[in-house]
């Protein structure tokens, strides 16, 4: 275990503020805890590790991992951050939670790269090891261990790993793992670890057991100028696309999965994640990833047929008619349903792999996209 540090506004202004009454609490939190932990071979994974280390960490795929800077949250001793997560969950009803750090806002904490909410990740720390799932996010704060620190542990889920309860000011190294996804490749066939080029020297590169940060990034990157299509339904961007194609897509698994209702997220500031979201308000959270829309930008789907520049782009190429919208980015489309048919991803909001009719659409393109 390493020593505590003073933690850093880790969560976000949302949470309720709630105190907690300690023996109750407990009593709720080891009648609800129902996690899986196993006993693994070894001991806490890593000591420190060498200072500079970077303030992101990459989203890997699916069975790799890292070992990064973590800290605790919530419980009788940190009443201020209440009980309630980010998502709107009671987190003692669902004990198993994680907040991705970073930012002020869902859009911004992206430490992790951006994970969308209920993402699983696999957190073995002191020999044990358990699934927790994204239900908050929070500002966080500097390394800990020298290790960038880039998640927060509900006092639960970090307590049915042994970590010790510290009022909510414990922190320490802690291994993160993405779960595998059943089947062995994407929809497109391929699998998934071929679609990340992983840095020359990073821990998942040598051994994904090894004790070393990982290539900070944002997005996971995938060779070639097309964008492709990940096990979880996230989109690896094109090692060769420009700062701003890259960004759409980190903005775009931010929220992938998220269920679709009309005229939902608008009215909202672009940087704000919403619960749902419709055609317009989801493709203009993609165009502010990269700051091709204001803040304030809410426009419906017809509004966007005279976005940007007339005709298709090279790398983003808006469809809009006054019913719906829907765009490519790299190759790889961004729409509300899996218009193009079976193969054709998620059913709902999302990446689709397929070309789907552009009959009875306006198509437009950013500037110099």
């Amino acid at each position: 275990m390493v020593a505590a540090v003073t933690r850093t506004s880790h969560r976000a202004a949302i949470a309720s503020a709630g105190v907690l009454a300690g023996v109750a609490v407990v009593a709720l939190g080891g009648a609800l805890l129902a996690l899986t932990v196993q006993v693994l071979s070894s001991a806490e994974p890593c000591g420190s590790a060498a200072a500079g280390a970077p303030a992101q960490i990459a989203l890997l795929a699916s069975g790799e991992g890292r070992v990064v800077g973590a800290t605790e949250y919530g419980g009788p001793g940190d009443p201020s951050s209440g009980t309630i997560g980010a998502s709107g969950a009671n987190l003692l009803a669902h004990p198993d939670s994680y907040a991705e750090l970073g930012g002020e806002t869902f859009a911004s904490a992206t430490a992790m790269g951006g994970l969308p909410y209920m993402t699983p990740l696999r957190v073995s720390w002191g020999g044990r090891s358990a699934i927790a799932y994204k239900r908050d996010f929070g500002l966080g704060g500097g390394p800990v261990d020298g290790r960038p620190r880039v998640i927060d542990l509900w006092w639960q889920f970090a307590g049915a790993l042994g970590i010790p309860y510290e009022d909510g000011l414990w922190s320490g190294s802690v291994r993160i793992d993405r779960p595998p996804v059943a089947g062995a490749g994407d929809l497109l066939g391929q699998a998934a670890g071929s679609l990340l080029a992983l840095a020359p020297g990073s821990a998942a590169a040598e051994d994904p057991a090894a004790c070393a940060p990982g290539t900070p990034t944002g997005v996971p990157i995938t060779s070639g100028e097309r964008a492709r299509l990940l096990p979880g339904g996230l989109a690896a961007a094109p090692a060769a696309a420009p700062a701003a194609v890259k960004a759409i897509i980190a903005a775009g698994n931010q929220i992938a999965g998220r269920p679709y209702v009309y005229g939902a997220a608008h009215g909202l500031p672009l940087s704000d994640a919403a619960p749902a979201y419709d055609c317009s308000s989801s493709v203009e959270h993609l165009l502010y990833g990269a700051r091709l829309l204001p803040v304030t930008y809410g426009g419906p789907s017809a509004q966007l047929e005279a976005f940007g520049a007339p005709g298709p782009g090279r790398w983003v190429t808006l469809y809009a008619n006054a019913d719906h919208v829907f765009m490519y980015v790299a190759g790889l489309r961004w729409d509300t349903s899996d218009a193009a048919g079976p193969g054709d991803g998620s059913a709902g909001i999302g990446w689709h792999p397929l070309v789907r009719s552009a009959d009875g659409f306006v198509a437009r393109h950013p500037d110099g996209l």
